[in-house]
């Protein structure tokens, strides 16, 4: 069974942005790949928009997009699109187990605190 989980990109401790994650959800999974996704924005951009919760939450999609890109083209399919393990959504599913918080602001890769459901 999945592990699913919600990221909520915040500011001020509002939720401007909710990406959803259906598997690897628990903090060795989903929070250390967060922690690779800071560094690798900070590696491969120099407006991080770290302050900026909407902005942050589309590069992780696509970040997320990318790295289930990789490993379907590993398994010989060539289909970037071919994926369900993240999306964008308003609310919490009612099945995760994990929701990380985000709090963006002052141009530093953002606080993550994580709650056990």
């Amino acid at each position: 069974m999945s592990t699913r989980a919600t990221v909520h990109f915040q500011y001020g401790g509002k939720t401007e942005a909710i990406v959803y994650r259906h598997s690897d959800g628990y903090p060795e999974g989903l929070g250390e790949d967060l922690k690779e996704f800071f560094a690798d924005v900070q590696k491969q951009t120099k407006d991080t928009r770290f302050d900026d919760p909407s902005y942050l939450a589309a590069k992780f999609v696509v970040w997320q997009a990318d790295k289930y890109y990789a490993y379907r083209k590993n398994k010989g399919e060539h289909k970037p699109l071919n994926f369900l393990g993240v999306g964008v959504v308003l609310e919490d599913p009612g099945d995760i187990e994990y929701r990380y918080l985000l709090e963006c602001k002052d141009g530093n890769p953002p606080r993550v605190k994580i709650e056990k459901l």
